[in-house]
């Protein structure tokens, strides 16, 4: 499928303090695209673990708590922040369930350097209007705050504040939405915070649901909009990527054995906010000459040629399809990209674009055939499709589902798998804790960190967290992983707790 060239307009899309954001992850970042690229896979057709360069993982004490929440190697430490309940700087306790994050701006406080993040809360429902984000705050944009069937939405967002070294502040900036998973930041400045649905059903304010939105990092320059960006898809979103070159936009959707990447063409392509509301053409992924390729079961470093088609209708209801994998549900998006010949995936998740590569994970993990995950890399120059991460084993890697790349050229993924499974043998094993993983150009994996959260009441209050949840969440996921432009911090959420951490140490010692 032909698509516009746009060159002349690529420089248009780095403005703002999202510029030194790009600047600083473009050396490296080109890099690892080369030695993806270029990769000498394992002499097996699966991924296998391997040890970690910067040392085994052991519980390390929390430099704002004082408690283990964490495992990390020798001579990493980290503070954290945003708990569930604590107040934030507006004077709103901070909602629960952090899921996706992105360092959306980057700019200078006098001599200071300040990061603004924004974090999702992927929270669906409740039937009191005031758990909606920034229910009591006009200022806080809402997308709506009616009811369906007697529930209001209260996903949305919040902002967090990182100034040389510590953390500043926390306010609401998004609300009135339902299951924010994961979402992307813009190069100006701001986040796209996606809604994880697949329904056609439609409140009582006539609003729709299973869209993307745009959170401003800066909310004293804009408001969030609270109108979706109609033309990215309805769907059961996940994470949502941009190509700086390009302006073009890579989306993953997370149903089962009924997704597909997927491409957002902006018609604005110079960007800035509200830009993406203009409109744009929506695309899906196929495989040259293969009709509805099954992409659930590649081989390491498999690889296929591809091309786009196009969706017509983004808006479209979804429904029952009778697929190459069997009868399933499917988002009007999907069914008609299949319609054209679209892959399947099993269920993706995260996707990060980085020097020409869209890198994005299907956590798809199943029994029969075993599977546990993988990770693919799209190369844009060339149009090839390659398995680059093939787990079959949950000591590998348990469900693969945010992914970030480190300034370095490092590539992370956060597991949101089960407590036990399959290893690569087929036996049922126990898994004791949840995990932040690094890959390697080979396609193996190393350990980095592990949750390691398990409290009581007492030790919770006794550490200033009263209200926090207590008891063994360590198989709980981890999400929202991204590093800042300078590399020296990598910022990540444990959901079900529901905290922040901010972690730093010797990055040079491996591969991150």
């Amino acid at each position: 499928m032909d698509t516009p060239d746009f060159s002349g307009s690529r420089r248009g899309l780095i403005k703002g303090g999202s510029a030194a954001i790009i600047t600083a992850f473009a050396g490296p970042i080109a890099a690892l695209a080369s030695r993806t690229a270029e990769a000498v896979c394992l002499p097996a057709t699966a991924s296998t673990l391997g040890v970690s360069p910067y040392g085994a993982i052991a519980p390390v004490n929390d430099l704002t708590t004082g408690l283990p929440l964490i495992q990390l190697p020798p001579g990493f430490s980290y503070k954290s922040f945003g708990w569930r309940g604590d107040l934030m700087a507006d004077g709103l306790a901070t909602p629960g369930t952090h899921d996706g994050m992105g360092v959306a701006l980057t700019r200078k406080v006098g001599r200071s350097s300040e990061l603004v993040l924004v974090r999702n809360h992927e929270q669906t429902t409740s039937s009191n209007a005031s758990n909606i984000i920034g229910a009591s705050k006009s200022s806080v944009a809402k997308h709506d705050v009616g009811t369906t069937s007697g529930s209001y939405q209260i996903g949305g967002t919040t902002n967090l504040v990182w100034r040389d070294g510590n953390w500043v502040e926390s306010f609401a900036s998004f609300g009135g939405t339902y299951r924010n998973c994961a979402g992307g930041i813009s190069t100006w400045g701001s986040w796209m915070t996606n809604e994880e649905l697949l329904s056609n059903s439609i409140s009582s304010t006539g609003k729709k649901h299973g869209y993307v939105f745009e959170v401003p990092a800066d909310t004293s320059l804009n408001a969030a909009n609270s109108n979706p960006i109609v033309g990215m898809g309805r769907m059961a979103h996940e994470a949502s990527a941009i190509d700086p070159q390009t302006g073009y936009w890579y989306l993953t959707e997370d149903q089962g054995n009924a997704n597909t990447l997927y491409r957002f063409l902006p018609d604005n392509i110079s960007g800035g906010f509200n830009s993406l509301h203009a409109g744009g053409r929506l695309q899906g992924l196929k495989v040259k000459s293969v009709t509805n390729a099954d992409l659930r079961l590649p081989t390491l470093c498999q690889e296929f040629q591809t091309e786009w088609v196009d969706i017509a209708d983004p808006d479209l209801n979804g429904g029952s399809l009778s697929s190459i994998v069997g009868t399933v549900s499917a988002s009007g998006p999907y069914i008609q990209a299949y319609a054209r010949g679209a892959a399947v995936f099993g269920a993706c998740e995260g996707v990060w674009v980085a020097g020409g590569i869209v890198f994005f994970t299907d956590k798809q993990v199943t029994s029969s055939p075993n599977r546990a995950g993988r990770i693919w890399s799209l190369d844009l120059a060339t149009g090839t499709l390659k398995a680059i991460f093939v787990s079959n084993d949950i000591t590998v890697g348990n469900s693969p589902d945010n992914i970030c790349i480190s300034p370095r050229g490092g590539l992370l993924f956060n597991e949101d798998g089960a407590s036990s499974g399959l290893n690569a043998a087929g036996q049922t094993i126990s898994v004791p804790a949840q995990r932040l993983m690094a890959l390697r150009n080979n396609g193996s994996s190393y350990v980095f960190a592990a949750n390691n959260y398990n409290f009581t009441a007492a030790q919770l209050a006794a550490a200033g967290k009263p209200g926090a949840v207590t008891g063994n969440q360590r198989n709980t996921e981890w999400c929202g992983s991204c590093f800042s432009p300078d590399g020296r911090v990598l910022f990540a959420n444990l959901q079900a707790p529901g905290l922040t951490v901010a972690i730093t140490g010797p990055w040079a010692s491996g591969t991150l």
